[in-house]
């Protein structure tokens, strides 16, 4: 069986021969990785090339900047494969990652493994799958990063990453999950999330392409027109509490927050919803403080949690 890896490069040369390295010595062997060269203006190209050179099992094709959605996109359209993983160039795998996976896939449509979050050189397991019901629903529901996950290509067939956008992840995944009957889970962590302060969400200024949060909100409310539950679960998640907590960082930003607190008056039943009442206490408390503006003390938990 063979296994496409798809993987998105944008001036990431400081991170891609550890991300190269990881994915040239798996110990699955049957496997082609597609590298999409996204314009980089640093010697990405370079050392791509390099690789290129070494290994006959790399594909590369060079664009202009188009973005990751974009990237990808192209990437699973040149697959000669029947599976697909995602690797963003930034992280690195286990040379064990696609062996578990596919050995673990059987009849599932995707399979899942754990990750681990890398900052500072400090490694902390991260849960990338969590139980609320049929595998459709979990899937949905989860950590919506396409990484650490091997689909079969035919899930995919119909569904593709939203365009010049952030969030492009939050728009497929649970679009996808449509397409998913089952779910082969691996309880390992077999992928290693580099987390890093110039990465897009941790950069200390403001950017308007942000806000594409709401178009990918309004996307998802048309296409899971049948699972009301779930996308207002997905507002909650992404909206009132991860979107709040990014925002208020930014001094320029109360507009935004005053339009999230608008959307939430209209949901006024979110508070009943089934899968929020299975989340933390810290997440309850943060949305509601949002919900009632009270910013200053999100502020303040964030500032004594460190985070």
């Amino acid at each position: 069986m063979k296994v496409s890896i798809i993987v998105p490069v944008y001036n990431s040369s400081k991170y891609l021969r550890k991300c190269l390295d990881s994915l040239v010595n798996q110990k699955y062997s049957n496997i082609e990785i597609i590298l999409v060269n996204d314009g980089s203006t640093d010697n990405s190209l370079d050392i791509i090339k390099e690789y290129q050179k070494k290994y006959s099992n790399i594909l590369v094709f060079s664009i202009t900047n188009h973005g990751q959605g974009y990237a990808r996109n192209l990437g699973v359209r040149k697959s000669h494969s029947d599976y697909i993983m995602f690797v963003d160039s930034d992280d690195y795998v286990s040379t064990h990652i696609v062996s578990k996976l596919i050995n673990n896939i059987g009849d599932s449509d995707v399979a899942v493994c754990d990750m681990y979050e890398v900052e500072n050189n400090k490694e902390t397991y991260y849960v990338n799958y969590h139980e609320f019901g049929t595998s459709k629903i979990n899937f949905m529901l989860s950590n919506p990063g396409p990484v650490a996950k091997l689909y079969k290509k035919d899930v995919l067939d119909n569904v593709s990453f939203l365009e010049n956008v952030y969030y492009e992840d939050l728009a497929f995944t649970p679009v996808v999950s449509l397409n998913i009957c089952k779910v082969s889970y691996v309880k390992e962590a077999l992928y290693y999330y580099v987390k890093h302060m110039d990465s897009t969400m941790r950069k200390l200024e403001y950017n308007p392409k942000m806000d594409t949060i709401f178009n990918v909100m309004d996307y998802l409310k048309d296409n899971l027109i049948d699972y009301k539950e779930e996308y207002q679960y997905l507002l909650i998640e992404h909206l009132l509490y991860s979107a709040t907590l990014r925002y208020i960082d930014y001094s320029n930003c109360k507009k935004i927050l005053i339009r999230i607190n608008d959307i939430f008056k209209k949901e006024n039943n979110w508070r009943n919803n089934k899968y929020y009442l299975l989340k933390s206490k810290k997440f309850k408390i943060i949305c509601n403080l949002a919900y009632y503006k009270m910013y200053f003390i999100i502020k303040l938990i964030k500032k004594v949690s460190g985070k």
